[in-house]
């Protein structure tokens, strides 16, 4: 095997160049979903009942919406050969993009007279997903008895035929070790090119991911056996979805994360307007599988697809972690770590059950189907505690000045008051700030044990309760945090604060009065939130506003060459608190430093230079503009003189 495998291993003058690109991936997959829902691999039978089926209008739109992308077409879902509008949606594909037209199917149904139809109405390949040789295993994990002398029958009759077949493995737990021997029963059918596929989150049902993923690190043996396999047999083995560091040695053979689009229509089926069209025109592999910073060589997108989020939240961060920087701790003494000064502010998170409805200040980003279903999150669930608590031992070992512990979800984790005492005994200060309804629910040990917190502050998105659980999802969420906030009153001496997450300029005004009627905890904060509308709307706010600790707090977000142009003039208290905003903060990821990416409820905000050319504003103490807010946009203006 390492003779063959020869080819594949970069040489000792190759490994200090840059990583190399996948030479044998030349072509780029448009995937076209014929069924409703997010973005998965069309690997079983049932996954998509007839029902679920698109109607070709919706599945041409889709389409349409990345006529300026190249790539070829490759439709998949459900059984496309029992649809009787087949024929009419291949011909609209044909118009709209003709070369290398591709068609996914189970195999039931493909004869000889099917392909020579297909072939003549503009197909030109053929993909059969067939995931193990052993016939026992592939019909459970397809979930039809039979599948395996189907799925063979098919591809016989396309290599019969002269149909270019590819086949899609899906490797799982249980066909691991029967990898090579897949590989080997393809290749002397006559396929000659195969794809392996990771199993993700999308592709299954929540419990089924456990049972069906296979451990990354255990998987460089099978691979490299059905790699040399393959090369023997002169056939295209392609790896899909996989991180390098699984198999370094088959590098070559991996797939770059751009060489897929995935086209989802939208879940309802309805015809598509310019708007919901967009983001599917950059949807792409690297957005159907969420993904998080690699192993310590990892290259990132589009040469390695990264740690995949999915696994980690179900089999832990260990596998990604980087050891030097352990041994490294091993080694030191005690006089050696006391030595070590605190600096620095670290931002932390953990995944807990969602609990904003709005998309842009929860946590969890949509899918790459488009935003989350009902249930999609909540059915991941919280993050173990076992894996938070590793995470948090692991990321003391940076001594940060400050822990900020941020992030919608994190309060309501069903042992969150436990995982904030581990916090403050691991961290010399500790603050922590989210979605605070939660909190009414702790007991009185819970609170007493949090002493050593520094702060708490909670997110309020609208300034009432009608607002805030309109926008919040959750039916009194507002009346809860502010019992919340009164037990933290009552039972300790933590200091707490509240922030407005701010859409638009509309509920400025009110959220101010009801800080000075005092009716929210705190001082007046606000958060300008990371889908917003026209900055320039909250800056005629500011400037309407009475001076005082409300509008010194607008101020603190807001671009200060704006407010210069609106004759706005910048107080100390706003300077200081947007000094404090703009702090440099990390995080940490499989034990490593990284940049911190603000989350949609974090009181702080992410914020870019002010000029159009991005170049830094000149003013100084200047925040930026908060992103995801519009500047110099034509709007019209809300308030009346």
């Amino acid at each position: 095997m390492n003779t063959t495998l020869h080819y594949l291993t970069p040489s000792s003058d190759e490994r200090g160049r840059a990583p190399l690109r996948g030479a044998s991936i030349r072509n780029i997959s448009l995937r076209v979903a014929l069924v409703r829902g997010p973005a998965r691999l069309p690997w079983r039978s049932a996954a998509s009942a007839d029902a679920e089926a698109l109607p070709a209008s919706d599945v041409l739109q889709a389409a349409r919406a990345v006529a300026g992308r190249p790539g070829a077409f490759l439709i998949g879902g459900g059984d496309p050969l029992r649809r009787g509008d087949l024929p009419t949606l291949l011909h609209g594909l044909v118009e709209l993009r003709a070369e290398n037209l591709g068609l996914c199917v189970p195999g039931a149904g493909v004869t000889t007279a099917v392909v020579e139809e297909l072939r003549f109405v503009g197909v030109q390949r053929m993909s059969v997903p067939f995931h193990c040789a052993r016939r026992d295993a592939h019909d459970w994990l397809v979930g039809h008895p039979g599948a395996l002398r189907m799925a063979l029958r098919a591809i016989r009759t396309c290599v019969d035929a002269g149909m270019p077949v590819e086949a899609e493995v899906v490797v799982t737990r249980p066909t691991m070790p029967h990898l090579a021997e897949t590989i080997d029963v393809l290749t002397r059918v006559g396929v000659r090119t195969i794809s392996l596929r990771r199993l993700t989150a999308g592709d299954v049902e929540a419990a089924e991911l456990v049972l069906l993923s296979p451990r990354l690190s255990l998987l460089a043996d099978d691979l490299e056996r059905a790699a040399t396999i393959a090369l023997q047999r002169r056939a295209r083995l392609v790896i899909r979805d996989f991180p390098l560091c699984v198999a370094p040695r088959l590098q070559r053979l991996f797939a770059d994360t751009d060489a897929e689009v995935w086209l989802t229509p939208g879940a309802t089926g309805a015809a598509m307007d310019a708007r919901s069209l967009a983001p599917i025109e950059a949807r792409s592999s690297d957005t159907r599988i969420e993904t998080s910073p690699g192993c310590p060589g990892c290259p990132g997108a589009p040469l390695c697809a990264g740690a995949p989020a999915d696994y980690i939240a179900r089999f832990g961060w260990e596998e990604f972690a980087d050891s030097a920087p352990i041994a490294e701790r091993v080694q030191e003494n005690v006089a050696a770590q006391l030595n070590v000064r605190p600096s620095g502010t670290m931002v932390f998170s953990w995944r807990g059950p969602r609990r904003v409805r709005c998309d842009g200040c929860a946590d969890t980003p949509p899918s790459a189907g488009g935003h989350p279903a009902a249930g999609e999150h909540a059915a991941a669930g919280p993050e173990p505690t076992r894996i938070v608590r590793a995470r948090l031992v692991e990321a003391a070992r940076f001594r940060p000045a400050l822990l900020r512990l941020v992030g919608a979800e994190l309060l309501a984790h069903p042992n969150a008051a436990a995982l904030l005492y581990d916090a403050v005994r691991l961290f010399s200060c500790v603050e922590c700030a989210g979605e605070g309804s939660a909190i009414a629910k702790w007991s009185d040990l819970d609170l007493r044990r949090l002493k050593d917190l520094r702060r708490i502050d909670v997110a309020f998105y609208g300034p009432d309760a009608t607002s805030h659980d309109a926008h919040c999802g959750i039916a009194g969420s507002f009346a809860a945090t502010l019992r919340g906030v009164e037990r933290l009153r009552e039972h300790t001496a933590i200091v707490v604060g509240a922030y407005a997450v701010i859409h638009d300029a509309r509920l400025i005004p009110r959220f101010v009065d009801a800080w000075s009627r005092g009716e929210l905890p705190g001082q007046p904060q606000f958060r300008l939130a990371a889908e917003g509308s026209v900055i320039e709307d909250v800056v005629e706010c500011a400037r309407r506003m009475p001076a005082g600790v409300g509008r010194s707090a607008l101020l603190a977000v807001l671009p200060h060459c704006l407010c210069d142009e609106a004759g706005l003039a910048m107080d100390d208290h706003a300077d200081a608190e947007s000094s404090e905003s703009a702090e440099p903060a990390f995080g940490v990821a499989f034990g490593r430093r990284v940049e911190y990416t603000p989350r949609g409820s974090d009181p702080v905000g992410a914020f870019a230079s002010c000029g159009d050319d991005g170049n830094v504003c000149t003013v100084i103490g200047c925040p930026g503009t908060a992103i995801g807010w519009q500047r110099n946009a034509r709007s019209e203006r809300w308030m009346q003189d």
